[in-house]
């Protein structure tokens, strides 16, 4: 559980731009040009500190939710859940396959979760469960085995949002350059219909509650058109700051991220160990 959460907080972060370490050479005036040096340029990452701040309502019955009803459960006539408050903040250690994580939910009984990763080692801390940490250790899945360099999976995500950005009916519009603080920035946006939204790629956005059109079956949280927008430094290419906005049956959300601290120094250590018990746990299934 641990290490998807992690995952799905590296992809939102780069969902559509990623951390150059090399000065861009001239002024990018094709959109599509800026994001694609971007992400060509993720596996170059080596740590980051990120904050997601989430605003606006989904078409949720929290009470159906809570209630066994899974994320499928059709919300009552009306019902939404203010997600107001609800942030995730982490920082990752890529190489050293190491991050530090806050998520917090207040709507949902005002959950918080702590989260450490080292290596295999899992730390997690939930408030609704006590004050003790639950350590567990993971073994290498499957396919971990033949490449174990965690920037494997940051490939993928790569290429999985390129299928997502390269899917019919996508459009990449450049707007005006604005200053982010006093560094000059590109300012981009990108639309994506819900079409865009299948595959590979909408299993990618769909970890983080984003997913578009379903497989058969399936019942999306966001369904409407998903823009983002985004802030790249013109000096490194680096994003500063990405807006991911939707709509789904009249609400909206907006998750505004801010990006810093790009290949500095992390020190992440494990919790006391007088507050530590071995064994870890899950998270209880949301599904029906």
């Amino acid at each position: 559980m641990t290490r998807r959460l992690i995952a799905s907080i590296a992809a939102l972060a780069m969902v559509a731009v990623a951390c150059s370490s090399t000065p861009a050479a001239s002024p990018v005036t094709d959109p599509t040009e800026i994001v694609a040096q971007s992400l060509d340029a993720l596996g170059k990452v080596k740590t980051i500190h990120v904050r997601a701040d989430v605003t606006g309502s989904v078409p949720m019955d929290l009470g159906a939710l809570l209630g066994g009803g899974g994320l499928d459960a059709s919300p009552a006539p009306g019902a939404s859940t203010d997600l107001g408050g609800s942030y995730i903040e982490a920082t990752l250690d890529i190489p050293n396959k190491q991050a530090q994580a806050t998520v917090a939910v207040p709507p949902i009984l005002g959950l918080k979760a702590d989260l450490i990763q080292i290596g295999d080692t899992s730390y997690t801390k939930i408030n609704l469960m006590g004050d003790m940490w639950q350590k567990s250790t993971s073994s290498p899945a499957p396919d971990e085995s033949v490449d174990p360099s965690p920037s494997a999976g940051v490939q993928q995500t790569i290429d999985d949002v390129k299928k997502a950005l390269s899917a019919e009916g996508v459009t990449t519009e450049k707007l005006a350059d604005e200053k982010c603080g006093d560094t000059d920035c590109y300012h981009v946006k990108i639309t994506m219909p819900p079409s865009a939204l299948s595959g590979a790629a909408g299993d990618t956005l769909g970890g983080l509650g984003l997913g578009g059109t379903p497989e058969p079956g399936a019942s999306p949280l966001i369904g409407g058109d998903l823009t983002v927008d985004m802030w790249v430094r013109k000096s490194d290419m680096r994003p500063v700051k990405m807006v991911i906005g939707t709509t789904a049956e009249g609400s909206t959300i907006a998750v505004t991220m801010t990006m810093d601290k790009y290949d500095e120094a992390v020190t992440i250590t494990a919790p006391p160990a007088d507050q530590v018990t071995e064994g870890g746990f899950e998270l209880p299934s949301l599904a029906p």
